[in-house]
């Protein structure tokens, strides 16, 4: 298997940290944002909120969180660490894979309904049964993923179990 020279393990190493960075800042961005909606006064400002969020996550968390796993994988094909060698990168690649899959299957069509409801029903969303269960939701798993993704980042900092040298 041929190795990355030096100077592409620290582009590739600075595109990674970058996206991993892109990422977790944009999820906590989306979080964050629900906790504005106490202050809306207008369903065209409740509409355009849930707008926001949407295209924070469709055009910046989601380039970034492909970007971090297109980098993981040629960091894993084409340097000394692999797939599976050590704990903590198997734990790196599930916890990737699975709040991608479940930021698809969940997260991304739960957003995409509120803008839709929001922007049907306006202000009568936040007393919307559907829509409450929708941003509930949203808020517990944008505080999972954020908090699992923050833990993923010291856990390939400190890489614990490291075999000694």
């Amino acid at each position: 298997m041929q190795q990355l020279t030096i100077t592409h393990k620290k582009w590739l190493k600075s595109i990674h940290l970058l996206a991993a960075g892109i990422w977790v800042t944009t999820g906590l961005t989306m979080f964050l944002l629900n906790f504005l909606s106490s202050n809306i006064e207008t369903g065209e400002q409740l509409f355009l909120m849930n707008q926001i969020v949407h295209f924070i996550d469709m055009k910046i968390l989601v380039p970034a969180a492909i970007l971090c796993l297109i980098t993981g994988w040629v960091y894993s094909q084409f340097t000394k660490w692999g797939y599976f060698k050590h704990g903590w990168m198997t734990y790196k690649w599930i916890i990737t894979l699975l709040i991608i899959v479940l930021g698809t299957i969940f997260s991304g069509p739960w957003i995409e309904e509120m803008v839709k409801i929001s922007g049907e029903i306006g202000l009568k969303a936040l007393n919307n049964t559907k829509y409450q269960l929708l941003d509930r939701n949203q808020t517990i798993m944008g505080l999972c993923m954020n908090g699992t993704l923050i833990i993923t980042i010291f856990i390939s900092v400190f890489k614990p179990k490291k075999k000694a040298k």
